[in-house]
């Protein structure tokens, strides 16, 4: 729960967004259509020779164009891969398997304000502050394993 009154200007920022996306939807579809005009009026009435040399330079700069796109691919996939590599992975709490004693369930603590601590069988999302980010996902695990799950991240442990 929030503690901050409801609607404190979220509306307007909204609204602001909905105008930039409508006024940048405009002004694509009007570039598009200054385009087709140019492509198939030729309202300039070049000459042919000189629509083929700036036909051969807007080939050469869209080839420069695909090639840095390329460039700028590779190296977010890079980063996004060095990333989920640094990443510190959730540290699940993991029974102790050497007793062939009865299993007991991982112990939880929860400390700080709006901390939440919740063992045993819970079903459902539970949120706490400002801004907080809900992360569902669905995991079955067979037999006798386990599946733990911490700020989006899940594990699936089977014996």
């Amino acid at each position: 729960m929030s503690k901050s009154p409801g609607g404190s200007g979220s509306a307007p920022r909204s609204r602001a967004w909905r105008w930039v996306a409508i006024a940048t939807i405009v002004a694509m579809v009007a570039l598009l259509a200054l385009g087709l005009v140019g492509f198939f009026a030729d309202p300039l009435h070049l000459p042919a020779d000189v629509l083929g040399v700036l036909d051969q330079r807007a080939s050469v700069v869209s080839m420069f164009i695909g090639a840095a796109g390329l460039v700028v691919a590779v190296a977010a996939l890079l980063l996004q891969l060095r990333a989920d590599r640094t990443q510190p992975t959730a540290a699940a709490v993991v029974p102790d398997r050497s007793d062939a004693g009865p299993e007991t369930p991982p112990q939880v603590a929860a400390s700080g304000e709006r901390s939440i601590a919740a063992g045993g069988d819970n079903t459902g999302i539970a949120s706490t502050g400002d801004g907080t980010r809900n992360v569902q996902m669905r995991a079955q695990a067979s037999g006798q394993g386990r599946v733990y799950q911490a700020d989006g991240d899940q594990i699936i442990n089977e014996p």
